[in-house]
């Protein structure tokens, strides 16, 4: 499922949406915006690098993409100029490196083409010395330039290469000694190259890039605690729309919405694990957690039934169903191609018909 057939589902989706009762419609499209902020609007995350020649950017890329991103003898030959780096089938990401020697000019010139998400402040010395303050300047006055640029809001992370707090404190400190980086600072770290370091910082990068950009490091750091937080996202979008959309008292009328919204959520998923999106493999997947459509349907539509004898509960308790069903799917899906269980526990998983919590507002 290419991301085009993405956006014509979703365009379906909407259209479907459009037939139910209109005080309805705008919550459920309302639900519907983070998961195409997600999927429909992905791009690569933009990071300008700043501070110490001496770090390696091949170490980092290399760091935080689990592979040869870039090799050692070819980390200096596009500095000053935007280069996207890629891990086959898992995504991509654009990095400016503007350290020194690179002028303030070239590096103004290139963000004007494209926006940074983040500037990161890489240090591995421990000195306090000019090298280190005339890095901090070249990093102020690009920092500051990015900020007079349309639509640009510079923010900047502190990286210590290695695992010394002394020295990071030191270096947080000399960050706010100048106005341009400390108003725009989010904090600084250490990073160290061990899987649990790579971890955090896969996880904070995550944490303050901007929607449309999450995922693509997700996909391409392979971070299973990031693709989790953003699956659930994903899942309790979809659970909120299949409560409303199930509470409709009009007979089959949430069928073709439903087996859209399960079959796109768990798509999305398999996209969220670094996977190709796949609707074959998606209705595979409900097909072998044991997620019957039909008996969803006849669950749903004996629910309405009680409305006869009781008003309004009977469509409670369908929306009930609706939302436990896609709940249980999406959460057998994240267990499955993300946290890495046998198809036989994510079945077990999905056969535990969770109650969901999500609602529409």
């Amino acid at each position: 499922m290419k991301q085009g057939t993405f956006l014509s589902l979703f365009i379906k989706l909407e259209h479907l949406v459009q037939r139910l009762p209109e005080a309805l419609q705008q919550p459920i499209l309302r639900e519907i915006t983070p998961i195409k902020t997600l999927f429909l609007l992905q791009r690569a995350p933009r990071l300008v690098l700043v501070g110490d020649r001496s770090a390696s950017k091949a170490d980092f890329l290399n760091a935080l993409f689990g592979d040869e991103a870039l090799r050692k003898e070819e980390e200096s030959l596009r500095d000053g100029f935007w280069q996207t780096f890629s891990r086959h089938g898992h995504g991509t990401m654009a990095v400016l490196d503007s350290r020194r020697p690179v002028s303030l000019a070239a590096a103004e010139a290139a963000l004007t083409t494209q926006s940074a998400d983040l500037f990161l402040f890489l240090r591995r010395g421990t000195e306090l010395d000019g090298e280190m303050a005339a890095d901090i300047e070249h990093a102020a006055r690009i920092v500051e330039a990015a900020g007079r640029l349309p639509d640009s809001q510079p923010r900047v992370l502190g990286l210590q290469f290695g695992d010394d707090e002394k020295a990071r404190e030191q270096l947080h400190a000399a960050l706010h000694t100048r106005s341009e980086i400390g108003a725009k600072m989010i904090g600084t770290v250490p990073f160290n190259e061990t899987p649990a370091g790579i971890n955090r910082l896969v996880e904070l990068l995550g944490a303050e890039l901007p929607g449309e950009a999450q995922l693509e490091m997700a996909r391409l750091s392979g971070n299973r605690v990031l693709q989790s937080q953003i699956a659930q996202v994903v899942i309790k979008s979809a659970t909120a729309i299949s409560g409303a959309v199930g509470a409709q008292p009009i007979p089959l009328a949430d069928f073709p919405i439903l087996t859209s919204l399960q079959a796109g959520l768990v798509a999305g998923i398999m996209h969220i694990s670094g996977r190709e999106m796949s609707a074959r493999l998606a209705g595979e997947f409900i097909a072998a957690i044991g997620a019957n459509f039909g008996a969803g349907v006849a669950l749903r539509e004996g629910a309405r039934a009680v409305v006869k004898l009781v008003p309004l509960w009977g469509n409670a308790i369908s929306g009930a169903v609706a939302a436990a069903g896609t709940y249980s799917i999406g959460r057998g899906a994240q267990a499955y191609f993300i946290e890495g269980v046998s198809i036989k526990d994510a079945r077990r998983l999905f056969r535990k018909k969770t109650p969901p919590t999500p609602q529409l507002t």
